[in-house]
């Protein structure tokens, strides 16, 4: 039995179905601008590829965390600057009970004013941001005190938030602290750093008529403000150093583009110079294929 197709047929098949995968691959690549659209285009660089998608998948999640997390310090700070006006406020009002020309109901009035001001201090230390305890530390839902009560030595209890500050992941695989405990800001350092002690001490001597510790009182209250002035300033390191990380990976998220655009992206001059010689040669194979002689053994036997 006589093959129907000959030799140099099925060559020039095989020939032209390769001119035509070339072909296709050349107009995929001008149409999707990518050099890698199947396993088969690169195999030895795809796993370099998906690497680098990866890693550019991971690196947002790290700026989206941080820009959240930047507004939270922003926040926090804010509520911490607010804070120190209102010690502004508890330092002169201290001040006015120690005039020995106030009376026993005047200071009574005072002692209001300062229990209003213990009352917003303790709401600052409870602070949200989108639904989170901006001063629990990394236990966000759960709120840092109940509420004012006076009979407390701090004035507000005992804080309910976690002992560990938050942290965040940031360049290079490291863990920014982030954040401080209301404990900390608030409740900190002793008798005469804590914000919420010298102030429940200025209301009970305010209210008891209580002159000779106002004095005391004054001089606590400043070194209360001087206090949390430093537990402000931590938080300007916190803004500063989310600052720079954000910065770092806007950087790396540039070079990691960069890279993932050297191994799949198409070269369109190549792929449409490909893509023209390839039509020429497709056209040129077909026409000399067309004048090829079609004539078998048998034509020339009589």
């Amino acid at each position: 039995m006589f093959n129907t197709v000959s030799t140099a047929t099925n060559l020039f098949l095989a020939n032209l179905s390769n001119l035509e995968q070339r072909l296709t691959t050349s107009q995929l690549q001008l149409t999707s601008g990518l050099r890698i659209n199947n396993v088969s285009d690169a195999p030895d660089q795809v796993g370099q590829m998906l690497q680098l998608k990866a890693d550019i998948s991971r690196n947002n999640q790290i700026k989206t965390n941080l820009t959240t997390v930047q507004a939270e310090v922003n926040s926090a700070e804010s509520a911490i600057n607010t804070a120190g006006l209102l010690m502004d406020k508890a330092v002169q009002l201290a001040s006015q009970g120690n005039n020995t020309t106030t009376t026993v109901d005047q200071r009574k009035l005072l002692a209001t004013q300062v229990e209003a001001i213990m009352t917003q201090m303790v709401n600052l230390a409870n602070t949200k941001f989108e639904n989170r305890y901006i001063f629990s530390g990394n236990n966000d839902q759960v709120q840092p005190y109940a509420g004012v009560d006076l009979t407390q030595p701090n004035g507000a209890g005992t804080y309910q938030g976690s002992a560990n500050n938050k942290q965040v992941e940031g360049s290079n695989g490291s863990n920014l602290t982030v954040s401080l405990t209301a404990a900390q800001i608030f409740d900190g350092g002793g008798p005469t750093t804590s914000v919420f002690q010298v102030l429940t001490s200025l209301y009970n001597d305010l209210m008891t008529n209580n002159t000779a510790n106002l004095s005391t009182d004054s001089a606590n209250l400043s070194t209360a403000s001087g206090y949390l002035s430093a537990q402000q300033a931590q938080y300007g390191n916190f803004q500063n150093q989310i600052t720079d990380a954000l910065t770092y990976q806007g950087q790396l998220d540039t070079q990691f583009k960069a890279q993932l655009s050297a191994v799949q992206d198409a070269d369109p001059i190549a792929a449409a110079t490909a893509l023209t010689q390839g039509e020429t040669s497709l056209q040129a194979a077909l026409q000399a294929e067309a004048a090829m002689p079609k004539k078998s053994l048998f034509d020339y036997i009589g």
